[in-house]
């Protein structure tokens, strides 16, 4: 048979076959149908290879009237091809129909030369507006999730449990759900192995407990919703579809910021083991059963843009992916937004090929990236026994330089070989790095090339991220994926407004700073307690010591511990009341050196509450 004569039947039984496809576990459901003779003039074009690893198999619908208009710009020497989609049959209508340029895999030659980068200068990165003073954990998570959020999140709650006929419901608002955001939160941060020791009177934490009864957080976590379940149309094709606007709003927050100049693009999994039909197994990963979303990342561990991957719905387009592959039209999608000629792009052998290459130097994006030997038509590599003859240190290059595309892979020898492929930069300037020899039981020095150090140094946004926000994951243990899904959300977004807090920290000179642990407690906190009205317990106080109370001293000195500025200035039931000592202890309010009885409901702290002294009225008031 021969390859540029396949009949459709040849087509449809090589496509059927579901064994190279990254997304045949998903499309078992869905029938191809290429019967379109534009489509088969494309395929007469295309190289298919199916003994390699860079055949990508199409796993959305094709419907009889779907036209394709191939338009084919073949350079004489190059063999580059522009494809132009008439019509995009994702199920996402907001895919950019634009096809970016890809080469022909036949036409690519690689020379035995070192690699010679093409001229190139960075253009000046888009400044970050940075406060004067600066702001508290709240003010940059309410940035990722402001006040409107919480109150859709209270009707759509209030409508799933008014569908399931709660008969003893009582509806909840905003404020009510900060403070089950924030009870997550902290849930992090203390992890306390079981839900129900922090209202447990011997693992009690006070915050939780003070501000949320028991039955009334699990009503809440059983009915919590964030789209009403109606909306959902019929055809519905995103499997993310319930968890789709807190991600939205999440990634519009992320897009916003100003993007910095070393990025990377890796996966990410959400742990989960229940019951889901995107659930992915990845082995090697700390968490290697859960959901995979595709992360941008800067070196600092800022996530710029994410993308939820379910299968063959997932929202990329479809001729892209045909042609780059999965992990090509990721990068193409994570990467739209960026402004030409300002940044460097690294990645794995998952995400680069040759022509995921070519089309980011067309883009102006400088990328590099582990590679596939077998994803770029075979270079003339010496082998791996010949290399480690010449030494630990030793490299061998090749390079590409073709109309428009210039290409350079290196393959360097450590303990084993490594091939890396890149569109600015292979050896550039080398460095000498200290390595362990076990046969001479000494260090020593081995030559390294430039775009080693460069990976090195900027391939790990992903994984920093990724680390923080296992540090204090929310816990949860239920079998909802929308539950995981969802606090996966608010720890991501908590993890970035750190990032930020540190960023602004450094800029104005700030290098006494709160770490990850107690920036994350606080938001808790404040999300709890700002806002917080006074109620007062009915009945009389019980005289009878608890069962576990330790014996207290006769004199017990007063220590106040200072509220957060949220809390102290936001003007809502700070209610005076008199502590029932005899000790009256000093006032707290700035410039005062008198003491009082007096102690503020809400803050905890004591102030002066005289005729003379306004104290009280005055330390509420910024």
């Amino acid at each position: 048979m021969s390859r540029n004569k396949l009949r459709d039947e040849d087509i449809l039984e090589l496509l059927g076959d579901g064994r190279n496809s990254d997304l045949s576990d998903f499309s078992d459901e869905e029938d191809i149908n290429f019967q379109s003779e534009e489509f088969n003039r494309f395929i007469e074009n295309f190289d298919f290879d199916l003994q390699s690893d860079d055949d990508f198999i199409p796993t959305q619908d094709l419907q009889d009237d779907d036209d394709f208009i191939l338009t084919q710009d073949i350079d004489e020497h190059d063999n580059v091809i522009d494809v132009v989609p008439d019509s995009i049959t994702d199920p996402f209508e907001d895919q950019n129909d634009f096809m970016p340029p890809f080469v022909d895999k036949r036409s690519i030659k690689w020379k035995k030369q070192p690699f010679v980068p093409s001229k190139f200068s960075l253009e000046e990165l888009e400044e970050r507006n940075f406060p004067e003073e600066i702001p508290t954990p709240l003010d940059y998570f309410m940035k990722y999730f402001p006040d409107n959020e919480y109150e859709e999140m209270a009707t759509y709650t209030n409508t799933y449990a008014q569908q399931n006929g709660k008969l003893t419901w009582i509806e909840t608002n905003s404020r009510e759900m900060k403070i089950f955001v924030g009870v997550h939160l902290l849930m992090g941060v203390f992890g306390l192995p079981r839900i129900r020791m922090y209202w447990e009177q011997k693992s009690r934490i006070n915050i939780v407990a003070d501000n949320i009864t028991r039955n009334r957080f699990f009503e809440l976590r059983s009915n919590f919703h964030i789209m009403d379940n109606n909306d959902i149309p019929i055809n519905n094709k995103d499997r993310f579809v319930k968890v789709r606007p807190i991600y939205n709003i999440l990634q519009k927050r992320c897009n916003e910021l100003p993007v910095e100049k070393n990025l990377c693009v890796d996966e990410q999994m959400v742990p989960f083991k229940g019951k889901l039909s995107v659930k992915q197994y990845m082995r090697g990963k700390p968490n290697p059963w859960g959901i995979k979303l595709y992360l941008m990342c800067g070196e600092s561990g800022l996530v710029y843009d994410f993308l939820l991957y379910q299968g063959s719905t997932t929202e990329l387009n479809c001729n892209i992916q045909k042609v780059f592959g999965l992990g090509g039209a990721v990068v193409l999608k994570l990467t739209m937004l960026l402004k030409k000629n300002r940044h460097f792009l690294y990645m794995d052998n998952f995400f680069t090929s040759f022509n995921i290459l070519h089309a980011l130097q067309q883009n102006c994006i400088y990328s590099a990236g582990t590679i596939r030997v077998n994803r770029f038509a075979n270079p003339p590599f010496i082998s791996d026994k010949e290399l480690s003859k010449m030494g630990r240190g030793s490299s061998f290059e090749v390079s590409s330089n073709m109309h428009n595309s210039n290409i350079g892979l290196i393959k360097w020898y450590d303990n084993k070989a490594v091939v890396l492929g890149s569109n600015f930069i292979t050896s550039g300037v080398p460095d000498d790095i200290k390595r362990y020899d076990k046969k001479e039981k000494a260090y020593i020095t081995v030559n390294r090339p430039e775009i080693i150090k460069c990976y090195n140094q900027s391939m790990g946004g992903v994984d920093k991220h990724d680390q923080l926000v296992s540090f204090f994951r929310t816990f949860i243990k239920s079998r909802k994926w929308t539950l995981r899904m969802i606090t996966h959300a608010f720890d991501m977004a908590c993890v970035n407004s750190w990032l930020e807090y540190k960023l602004d920290c450094k800029h104005i000179g700030i290098y006494k700073t709160m770490d990850l642990l107690h920036f994350k407690e606080r938001l808790g906190e404040t999300l709890i307690l700002v806002g917080k009205t006074f109620v007062k317990k009915r009945g009389r106080p019980s005289n009878s010591p608890s069962p576990l109370s330790t014996p207290v001293r006769k004199r017990v000195r007063n220590i106040d511990q200072r509220p957060f500025e949220e809390v102290r200035f936001d003007h809502i039931d700070h209610l005076p009341t008199n502590d029932n000592t005899n000790y009256p202890v000093r006032c707290k309010n700035e410039g005062c050196k008198l003491r009082s009885s007096v102690k503020c409901t809400k803050c905890g702290v004591h102030l002066c509450f005289t005729k003379r002294n306004e104290c009280f009225r005055l330390y509420h008031i910024k």
